[in-house]
């Protein structure tokens, strides 16, 4: 049944667009200016019909490259967390509307709520608790939810993307009239698709002179290139060396390897996509990380499973999480948990099946995926980008993110939105295990947003859940 109602979601949502839409602008901010706007009309309307308190859950995906229907990528918690940003924004300091601060995380605790039901019940359950909000000491209840559909066309060239509210009163989900929009996805929304592509030719001395801007549409150029390219090979043949994981492409920098009880686990691609076995109860998991190539360029590398980093279990973009970095003098380097903080890890732990249905709940869209992004140190600052009026609030957005510390009051909270202060240099789902002391040495590095490749490798199907 919940597949079925993605597939009226989606269908609805592409006629919505075709009957509303000009064709999308060509710029590198375009989905932030979008939120911008979106963020502005969502207000209105939580007003208009009355709302004090709002949350935003995350958006549903449907990725028409992706064979399995790209509902595993991270991209649909990504745009959540943008909008909810958005909001903070915007909102009316004199007379705030309470906005809930990451409401997907509270939703999971509530066993057999969904907002993307087609059971009324299963809705209502959302507002069954009151949320942390993100601003003030007190959890609230919340009168409205707001989320989305997003599709991503086969040729990746567009993202349509539209706005639902679900209404705690009536417990009904419905789209927002005119909340619909078309934009380019860039290499950030590509990785969070779970797209597999590298970035040739971005990183050479007449690329390094252009903008950062210039760049990034270059980069996602060739990041649209190569992960149509990987798809269609793959499409004709089981193994295609034009994948990253594959270890005969060579514009990977680095080869990754998944161990179970120290053994080496084949990667399978195929459709292109990147399998491997999912492990058994509790086996042991170890991820390593060789190098590639005669150069011996510093690197740094990011390594997600189920959506969260192995560095302290960020949910960032991958661009601002922190990172493996992997010293010239380094060949190999392995990776055996979730590293909390300097001094202590949490091994990887295989969950047992009941484990592991309860997780994919919490992990939601993204669990069964292990994902790798490599960056190159930045040794030449591109070109500053032409400041436009928008260019504050269009920045703000992009590094916006929750402090650590939740603000008791909403200027508190917009005065840390500074991004010079928060700019960050059986069915065996892989979870983590008690704490345990690992230290690791602390170093820095200017890297690269550009990345050299990313790569996404799928463990585990989850199942389709109760509605």
């Amino acid at each position: 049944m919940k597949t079925q109602f993605y597939r009226l979601t989606f269908a609805t949502l592409l006629g919505l667009l075709a009957s509303v839409l000009a064709p999308p602008a060509d710029a590198a901010d375009e989905l932030e200016k979008e939120l911008i706007r979106v963020s502005k009309s969502i207000l209105d309307h939580a007003r208009d019909a009355g709302y004090k308190n709002i949350g935003v859950l995350k958006f549903a995906v449907d990725n028409k490259k992706d064979a399995m229907g790209g509902h595993d990528s991270a991209l649909g918690r990504r745009l959540a967390n943008k909008l909810e940003m958005a909001l903070i924004l915007n909102v009316d300091i004199s007379q705030p509307i309470g906005i809930a601060k990451n409401a997907s995380d509270t939703a999971a605790t509530i066993a057999g709520a969904s907002h993307v039901s087609s059971s009324r019940n299963a809705r209502e359950r959302l507002f069954l608790k009151s949320y942390p909000m993100s601003w003030g000491s007190k959890n609230l209840p919340i009168d409205a939810f707001y989320t989305g559909s997003a599709v991503l066309t086969s040729d990746l060239s567009k993202m349509l993307v539209g706005i639902r509210v679900l209404d705690g009163t009536t417990g009904s989900l419905e789209w927002v009239p005119g909340l619909q929009f078309e934009t380019k996805p860039g290499f950030d929304e590509l990785m969070d698709a779970g797209q597999s592509f590298t970035t040739r030719g971005i990183f050479d001395s007449a690329n390094i002179k252009l903008t950062k801007s210039e760049r990034q549409e270059k980069a996602t150029e060739a990041a649209t290139l190569t992960s149509l390219d990987v798809s269609d090979a793959s499409d004709k043949q089981q193994t295609s060396s034009k994948h990253p994981l594959s270890a005969d492409n060579p514009d990977s920098p680095i080869t990754f390897e998944v161990h179970y009880d120290n053994q080496p686990q084949p990667i399978r691609i195929e459709g292109g996509l990147a399998f491997v076995a999912e492990p058994k109860e509790d086996q042991t998991v170890m991820f390593v990380v060789r190098r590639k190539g005669t150069a011996r360029p510093r690197l740094a590398v990011v390594v997600k499973v189920n959506g969260e980093n192995t560095l302290k279990k960020e949910t960032l973009p991958d661009a601002k999480c922190g990172a493996w970095i992997f010293e010239p003098h380094m060949d190999v380097f392995g990776i055996k948990g979730y590293q909390i903080n300097q001094d202590e890890r949490e091994p990887f732990h295989v969950l047992s099946d009941r484990e592991s249905i309860e997780k994919e709940i919490d992990y939601g869209s993204h669990s069964g995926t292990i994902s790798i992004s490599v960056f190159p140190e930045l040794k030449s600052t591109p070109k500053s980008d032409p400041v436009t009026p928008a260019s504050d609030l269009l920045a703000l957005l992009e590094d916006a993110e929750h402090p650590e510390q939740k603000p008791s009051t909403l200027a508190a909270l917009r005065s840390t939105l500074d991004p010079s202060f928060n700019h960050l240099a059986t069915r065996g789902l892989i979870g983590g295990k008690s704490k345990i002391k690992a230290s690791v040495e602390k170093t820095t590095m200017k890297r690269d947003d550009v990345p050299l490749m990313s790569a996404t490798l799928r463990y585990y199907s989850p199942s389709d859940l109760p509605e």
